[in-house]
């Protein structure tokens, strides 16, 4: 069954935004008396259409549905901007793992140079497919999508703790995987990956870090993971561990 984020005026008005009627109509070919999922303020609602033509949509609630989809933990992934649309399909694919917030971070080795006005529209469609993903994968809140930032820009002390995803320095330390402090990790605490481009973090931005006390490096396994795929193998881990029996 199809689910709808929506907002607080679409719910009152028991309607869906344009682009919405747009999909239920010419995609979906929904008619009078079919049903579909809607989902606001962690909230789901089972409704059905009570009118509908080419351009509105009227629908009325049936019920409210328990549904419970959200990792117990508030996962952040600090991404060094890679190359490419590289960063869309983190979002795509990080939404449907159960990452809370995305933060395209601009670091030493991200090869980037772009204007304001082309960030801005760069976020808002980030924020669309993060929407969207959250609506594939009946997700309760859409992740935050941040502005584009410096590393040293970031509130790091805001998270309870930070993993930085640093192959070598975690090899030299003998600093072990994600298994042990995944599995102690308080429900509600806001943890946060930091993950490098293309090309790794650079030696500076791992001094700069190593002056945080909440900030741990880790391995993530025995081989070396494309820029796109770390935050998807660290989410995997924090599911597995802490949703799996």
């Amino acid at each position: 069954m199809q689910k709808f984020m929506i907002s607080e005026a679409d719910f009152t008005n028991r309607t869906l935004s344009p682009d919405l009627i747009y999909q239920c109509v010419k995609v979906l070919r929904y008619k009078i008396n079919d049903e579909f999922i809607v989902g606001l303020n962690n909230k789901n609602y089972l409704v059905v259409i009570r009118n509908i033509t080419d351009k509105t949509l009227i629908y009325e609630i049936k019920e409210e549905l328990n549904i419970d989809t959200e990792l117990d933990v508030f996962v952040t992934i600090i991404q060094g901007y890679p190359k490419g649309d590289k960063f869309e399909d983190i979002i795509k694919h990080g939404t449907q793992l159960g990452a809370a917030a995305f933060v395209p971070c601009l670091m030493k080795r991200s090869q980037f140079k772009i204007d304001e006005k082309r960030m801005n529209n760069k976020i808002e469609r980030f924020k669309k497919i993060a929407r969207e993903a959250s609506e594939q994968s009946f997700r309760n809140q859409i992740p935050d999508v941040l502005p584009f930032i410096t590393l040293n820009k970031i509130d790091l002390y805001s998270f309870d703790l930070i993993f930085v995803c640093y192959e070598e320095e975690a090899k030299h330390n003998n600093i072990k995987g994600l298994k042990e402090t995944i599995r102690c990790l308080p429900k509600g605490a806001k943890i946060a990956f930091i993950i490098g481009p293309e090309g790794g973090i650079d030696e500076s931005e791992i001094i700069y870090l190593k002056q945080f006390n909440n900030i741990k490096f880790i391995s993530l396994g025995k081989r070396i993971l494309r820029t796109e795929i770390a935050s998807l193998y660290a989410l995997s881990t924090i599911s597995y561990e802490r949703e799996l029996e």
